[in-house]
């Protein structure tokens, strides 16, 4: 049994973690699950009086299968009444909650409130979806992804993206309550006992940033035996045609750029050049290959896009065979530390 880790938050990496539990599961019949996933929690927020994590809430209802495959986000059949009512009732509303949805925030909320910590709440909500993988926040500490835009007016990262639809220039990206936040329970423990780590094709900086920066993960990561994998969070040369995708797209450019690199795959590999030692680039970008290999990873091409919800189980299959390729990981020498 391999146990794999998998880092990263938001529509593009749940997509994967589903496929990728479902290797996993089929190789472990009967099994404990050997799936780990460390999710961000750097766009949590409080709205309308309950608090919301929206990272954790794609991934767990991805793998419970109560996720709206199209929209990527919510679950399927929801319907809207109570927002609805809120703005009946005079209540400016910018980000909507389900009625469905609003139950597990509901549940969230009133946990917090008791003392229970967002791990042990996650690990409730988790059960009660019938998740068999595990799924840990990167924190328990609140942490907040803050974009200070070209206009002079400083956003959360959801007012950015759902509010403003990704449209402000961004100057700079930083993360709020950063400095006292700590890996949350079961995170560093996953990542020294992995024998695969997979950096999910999440925004770099939104989505994989806010996790990488809590003090401690990002040296366990430079220090773990396991060969670890980046995924693409993007594929330049291929349009998009869902008004959702566009957004997201324009966010990853807006982000990328803030931190002087491409919204390009050889943009994502030069921010994850010191962590990862196999870059998945999806074969619509090849040409991109000697780049990104000059920054250091190996180069895996393989179909990388999603379809109906998931991404090709082609990309799962290739990702966990990295364990097996006997290929020599960067990091692998010199005391294991990465280069």
């Amino acid at each position: 049994m391999v146990n794999v880790v998998g880092i990263g938050g938001g529509i593009g990496a749940s997509r994967l973690w589903l496929t990728l539990n479902e290797a996993l599961d089929e190789a472990t019949p009967g099994l404990p699950s050997p799936l780990t996933l460390v999710v961000n929690t750097g766009d949590d927020l409080w709205a309308h009086g309950v608090r919301v994590c929206p990272d954790l809430d794609t991934t767990l209802y991805a793998l419970g299968g109560r996720q709206d495959v199209e929209r990527g986000w919510g679950t399927k059949g929801e319907t809207w009444r109570c927002m609805e009512t809120m703005r009946e009732l005079g209540h400016e509303v910018w980000f909507n909650l389900g009625d469905t949805d609003l139950a597990t925030h509901l549940l969230r909320t009133s946990w917090l409130r008791d003392g229970v910590g967002l791990a042990e709440v996650t690990r409730r909500l988790a059960e009660g979806m019938g998740l068999r993988c595990r799924v840990l926040p990167a924190t328990e500490q609140p942490v907040g992804t803050q974009l200070l835009c070209t206009d002079g007016e400083r956003r959360s990262y959801q007012e950015f993206l759902v509010r403003d639809a990704a449209a402000p220039r961004v100057h700079e990206v930083t993360y709020a309550g950063i400095s006292a936040a700590r890996p949350a329970p079961g995170v560093l423990d996953a990542l020294e006992a992995a024998d695969l780590v997979v950096l999910g094709p999440s925004n770099p900086v939104a989505s994989l940033g806010p996790v990488l920066a809590v003090p401690g993960i990002r040296e366990a990561l430079r220090d773990v035996r396991a060969p670890v994998v980046a995924v693409t969070p993007t594929v330049s040369r291929v349009p998009f045609e869902d008004p959702g995708e566009a957004r997201r797209a324009d966010s990853r450019q807006r982000l990328m750029e803030s931190r002087g690199v491409a919204a390009t795959a050889t943009g994502a590999a030069e921010l994850l050049r010191d962590l990862c030692d196999v870059f998945v680039l999806d074969g619509a970008d090849a040409q991109e290959a000697d780049a990104i290999r000059a920054l250091g990873p190996e180069v895996l091409v393989t179909p990388t896009l999603a379809h109906g919800g998931r991404v090709p189980r082609s990309l799962a299959d290739a990702v966990l065979d990295t364990v097996n390729t006997g290929r020599p990981l960067r990091g692998a020498a010199i005391g294991g530390v990465r280069r």
